[in-house]
Formats: C-alpha cells, sequence, structure tokens
C-alpha cells in the first residue's frame, strides 16, 4: 500500500464509489495549507491519506514526517513532537514538528495526545508560539510546518468528556476527511481486492494469479474488521503462497506467510527457472541464484521501508555499510 492508491483509486471501481470521493477529498485539502482532520477506522491507512496529500501540496520537497501517539509513552508525547532542551538553552533535541519543517507532520492517533500537549498545538496553530518542554523558554525559530490529526477514535465522544480541546477540534476538523469501514462499501471490497492482488504479482514477479468464484463470495462475505489493511495483507499472503493460477477461498484463510516454510516459497519461485537453467554446462547456479535472491530480497527491503537505509539494514540484520556496498555492487537504484 502506498499513498498513490488514493491519489489514483483502481479504474475498475464504480464512479460513485466512496474511495473517489476520498480521492477528491485529498485533492482540496492539498490546495489549501490549513491543518486537516483525518477520521477513519483502524486499518484505513489514515496517515497514507495524509501522506497522499502532502506529495500533492506546494510542500511536496519537504520533509513528511508521521507520529502515531498510540505508540509512544504518555510521559513522552511532548518531547517527541515540541523536543526539549537537553544542556541549557543553547542546545536541543528536536521533536517531530521541527524535523518537518516546510514540511507535514501527521499526528496519528491524536486522541491519545494529553490535554498540555493539545493546548500546545492549540497555542502553536493559532499564534505560532510553542514554549519547550522542560526549561519554560520560548523557541527562537518557530517551524513551518503544516499540521494533520488522524484518529479512529470518536473525537466527539471525547469534547463531550472534555479529554478533547474544542478549539484543537475545531481548527482542524475544517478540512476533514472521513474514510469509511469496508462494512459501509461491500460493493468496492472485490474490485479493491482484484487491484491489489495485480499490484503484488506485479511488484513480486508473480505469475498471473486470480480469485476463484467461492473465494470472491468470501471477499463479499468476510467482515473486514481490520479493513483496507486486512483486504491488502490477506490478498499478499494468498498471492505469494497460492501455487498456479487460480486463489480460492481456503487460499485466503491462510492466517500468515509463516504457514509455509522459506524451503516451500523459494521451491514455488524457482522451479520456474530451474529447469532449463540446468540443461546449462558450467551455468554457476549456485552462485547465479544466491546473489538473484540477495539483490530481490534488499530492493523488496529496501522499497518495503520507503529507502531508509538505517531501517532497511536493521531489517535485514546486517551492518550499514555492508547494506550499502550490496547497493553498489547490485546497481540497486533506491
Amino acid at each position: 500500500m502506498d499513498k498513490y492508491f488514493y491519489i489514483q483509486p483502481p479504474q475498475s471501481l464504480s464512479k460513485n464509489t466512496i474511495l473517489l470521493k476520498v480521492a477528491r477529498d485529498i485533492k482540496r485539502a492539498a490546495r489549501k495549507d490549513s491543518p486537516v482532520l483525518i477520521a477513519g477506522d483502524d486499518g484505513t491507512y489514515n496517515c497514507i491519506v495524509s501522506e497522499a496529500i502532502h506529495s500533492q501540496s506546494p510542500r511536496v520537497d519537504s520533509p513528511f514526517i508521521s507520529v502515531s501517539l498510540s505508540k509512544v509513552p504518555e510521559e513522552k508525547i511532548e518531547t517527541e513532537i515540541f523536543g526539549v532542551r537537553t544542556d541549557g538553552k543553547r542546545s536541543r533535541k528536536n521533536g517531530k514538528l521541527f524535523d518537518a519543517d516546510g514540511g507535514t507532520l501527521c499526528i496519528d492517533d491524536i486522541s491519545y495526545a494529553p490535554v498540555t500537549v493539545q493546548e500546545k498545538l492549540i497555542r502553536f496553530l493559532k499564534h505560532k508560539k510553542i514554549d519547550m518542554p522542560q526549561d519554560g523558554g520560548s523557541a527562537r525559530n518557530i517551524p513551518n510546518t503544516r499540521i494533520i490529526i488522524a484518529t479512529k477514535n470518536n473525537l466527539k465522544d471525547l469534547l463531550d468528556k472534555r479529554k478533547f480541546k474544542k478549539d484543537l477540534y475545531d481548527i482542524c476538523s475544517a478540512t476533514r476527511i472521513k474514510l469509511q469501514p469496508l462494512k459501509e462499501r461491500k460493493e468496492d471490497i472485490v474490485p479493491l481486492a482484484k487491484y491489489f492482488l495485480d499490484t503484488i504479482v506485479r511488484k513480486y514477479e508473480l505469475a498471473p494469479k486470480e480469485f476463484s468464484k467461492d473465494a470472491r463470495e468470501h471477499l463479499r462475505k468476510h467482515a473486514w474488521p481490520g479493513n483496507i489493511r486486512e483486504l491488502y495483507d490477506t490478498v499478499k499472503t494468498s498471492a505469494l503462497l497460492t501455487d498456479g493460477t487460480l486463489i480460492r477461498k481456503k487460499d485466503l484463510l491462510k492466517e500468515d506467510i509463516s504457514s509455509c516454510s522459506m524451503k516451500e516459497f523459494l521451491e514455488e519461485k524457482l522451479k520456474r527457472y530451474l529447469g532449463e537453467m540446468t540443461k546449462l554446462d558450467n551455468c554457476n547456479l549456485h552462485s547465479t541464484v544466491l546473489s538473484e535472491v540477495e539483490k530481490s530480497l534488499i530492493s523488496i527491503v529496501l522499497k518495503e521501508t520507503n529507502s531508509n537505509q538505517l531501517k532497511a539494514a536493521k531489517t535485514l540484520g546486517i551492518n550499514r555499510n555492508t547494506l550499502r556496498t550490496k547497493i553498489r555492487e547490485y546497481k540497486i537504484r533506491i
């Protein structure tokens, strides 16, 4: 999944689909420079929508940074966003707000923000002022950062309980994008699944595949509590693990890719090529296959980590310098 899915939805979807409305809303939000509120259930990819807004805005050449507050300890949320003085007034550890200077900051799971953090966000959005945590001083250089907040919780309920500041809600909800759960748009499920399948087949260079009748029926009837994320992951797993060209209902019920051993996975991928290669003399099969597998693995991990070499190296379990050497050796474009 990437931001282009929301910018240019599959043509196979109906002209009246909610997804096409979201694409129009993204385009309208991108033309403005005001804060945005994105509301959607878990699995609707709130921050991918915010990245889609950023990528179509005048800020596209500046940083896009996202932070999920549900993954940050409550006592560290303030410094995560605003930064902190580390050694007197001359030294400061930047928060995400400063890192995104000139660009866009998506604050996902905004409902987790303590009231004190909400108040500081209001002060920044209204008056372009920031009080640095712990020292009581004001930051000299105020970042030019666009704020997008996202939530899977009902903020109006939190307003009633006085756990969310009305000023922050009013400022951000002036431009609001609502992402509907899949259960409310069942007519889109099969076209979406077909689009994901075609995308995955191209990305992983698989043989063409399609869904059987019972698979399409299962796709339509399943509740999809994890929404688009669950649908995408299910299609990806079934595409990678299914032999042949037809994906059946039983293939969609495989819980995760770990149900297939690495040996079985590689055998399925390599069997199309090994028959011809073994007929050749001195084809150096061992080193050829190992280098191709390594090149493909590094390329895929770099794509999945958006070319973040540090994160890719950690995922691969290799040194960052080793990764750089491999990128040069295999002439991998990033």
